[in-house]
């Protein structure tokens, strides 16, 4: 009795540590990236378009509340019930700059809400014989952050990036 009762109890403890340790449920798709974690989900398309080749109407654009639809890269958090859509623009100078739109959950009117809209980060590009290379790290959960890499050919404007990130099919 002792012996299945100490059994018992040593599954326990190790479903219980196997519980805490953070992890990312990873979903192959040709189109898209998807990664979740902790009821979050990020959807990068592998092929990404380059909304903008000129920081001034990124600047601009971004401040506004978009057309229905994600962007090239989204988050989507479960609490608070959030969507984070970056957009993209490629500077002639290899610069790769991420405008953010954040939307919140409106409980009351039963759907998502611009919050704000802002430039969130910039990335100078790393050198790469096959053209720009930019790391981008995004945050899914407490837990896990994603490191995308985005890749062009150094000529620009920058039409689309293809998105890849390690330990990703």
């Amino acid at each position: 009795m002792r012996r299945w009762i100490l059994g018992a109890l040593v599954s326990l403890a190790a479903a219980a540590q196997a519980e805490s340790q953070p992890h990312a449920a990873v979903v192959a798709d040709r189109a898209a990236l998807r990664v979740e974690s902790g009821g979050n989900e990020l959807v990068a398309l592998r092929d990404a378009p380059v909304a903008y080749a000129r920081l001034a109407g990124l600047a601009v654009d971004i401040a506004q509340p978009a057309e229905p639809g994600a962007g090239p890269i989204r988050v989507a958090r479960a609490w608070p019930r959030q969507l984070i859509d970056y957009v993209l623009c490629v500077t002639s100078d290899g610069t790769l700059v991420l405008g953010e739109r954040l939307q919140t959950f409106d409980p009351g009117e039963r759907r998502y809400v611009m919050t704000k809209g802002e430039i969130a980060r910039s990335y100078r590009p790393l050198d790469t014989r096959d053209g720009w290379l930019w790391l981008v790290e995004v945050a899914l959960s407490r837990e896990v952050t994603v490191v995308l890499e985005v890749r062009a050919p150094a000529s620009w404007p920058v039409e689309s990036v293809s998105v890849t990130a390690d330990h990703v099919p």
